[in-house]
């Protein structure tokens, strides 16, 4: 996947010298900056049960607030294997983003399964308009296709429903709301949409900076080399890094007490605990010598609370459902 998005930020690279129309998204109108990004990159690859869960914690996260040290690398290039943003209504799917940090800000390019685009364009009978297929294609890299981009400052508590950013540029790198007369309800799904795949994107940078502690920790994490046959294929496309690891994320699995264990038993705090328990992502205030106000906010959590004798205990569910028969 990384090679073909090479591939592809070269080209845009030629188009621009070329002054033949390269794509240019929010964040990343000189084409150069995608090119070392995607270059640069360290790659994560993200399981379905990960996705799952940071696709939930994002949707509870009350601010969207991305901090400098929420980013387990300055360059990122990271897959979901599910869809982020679990949306049907619109033709982009949602599978990877690339991120690089930018001094004060983050910026962050979508990318979507490029399968539905082949098939709306490939489909017989379907009269697709000539500028957006010639627009579609540009975009296409490998199996993704290149979707949207958004600039977020650090450090800053915005409401979801008003971060701003844009998914269409014109000729002189403007943004454009509207590009293709969508309309206004349209739109609106597609920006919601977006924000999902940002929520989503915060989840996971929170779970994946998580502490260290195995207790705490929601995760393991594990450097996988790609099998002969991935070595053989960036081969044949030209790769320069073969043998480049990949980190896997992957949720821990809960271990269920054997019949007649008494884990939990052990007094902690004046309570006798039986389970282990989620925190939520908040943001909690520390002292900050540079900050104008003396102190920043900073996310915490999302973590597990592991008790003492609890180390193998159930882990409590987020939701309670209290039913009432008779």
């Amino acid at each position: 996947m990384r090679q073909d998005l090479v591939r592809w930020a070269d080209e845009n690279v030629l188009r621009a010298d070329r002054g033949t129309g390269p794509v240019l998204m929010h964040g990343f109108t000189d084409p150069r900056l995608v090119q070392s990004a995607v270059r640069g990159a360290e790659l994560y690859f993200v399981g379905d049960d990960m996705t799952w869960l940071a696709r939930a914690v994002g949707e509870g996260l009350p601010v969207c607030a991305f901090d400098a040290d929420d980013l387990p690398d300055p360059l990122g290039l990271l897959l979901w294997s599910d869809d982020p943003s679990a949306h049907t209504a619109t033709l982009g799917r949602p599978r990877a983003v690339v991120w690089s940090r930018a001094a004060t800000t983050l910026r962050v390019l979508a990318l979507d399964d490029a399968g539905p685009y082949r098939r709306a364009l490939e489909e017989e009978g379907r009269q697709v308009d000539p500028t957006w297929a010639h627009q579609v294609n540009g975009l296409l890299a490998g199996n993704l296709a290149v979707a949207f981009g958004a600039v977020i400052p650090f450090g800053v508590e915005t409401d979801w429903d008003q971060v701003q950013h844009a998914w269409s540029m014109d000729k002189n790198g403007n943004p454009v709301q509207d590009r293709y007369g969508l309309g206004d309800s349209k739109i609106s799904t597609i920006t919601d949409d977006q924000l999902r795949v940002l929520r989503t994107l915060l989840g996971t940078l929170l779970l994946i900076r998580q502490p260290a502690d195995e207790r705490r920790g929601l995760w393991q994490s594990e450097d996988v080399q790609p099998d002969p046959a991935a070595r053989k294929r960036l081969r044949r496309a030209g790769a320069e890094r073969l043998d480049a690891k990949v980190r896997y994320i992957t949720l821990r699995r809960s271990a269920r007490p054997a019949p007649g264990d008494d884990n939990g038993s052990e007094d902690t705090a004046g309570r006798i605990y039986r389970h282990r328990w989620f925190v939520k992502p908040h943001r909690r205030a520390y002292p900050d010598k540079d900050h104008p106000a003396g102190k920043s906010r900073r996310w915490v959590g999302p973590y597990l609370v592991t008790p003492a004798g609890c180390a193998d205990a159930p882990i409590l569910g987020t939701e309670k459902v209290n039913v009432l028969c008779r």
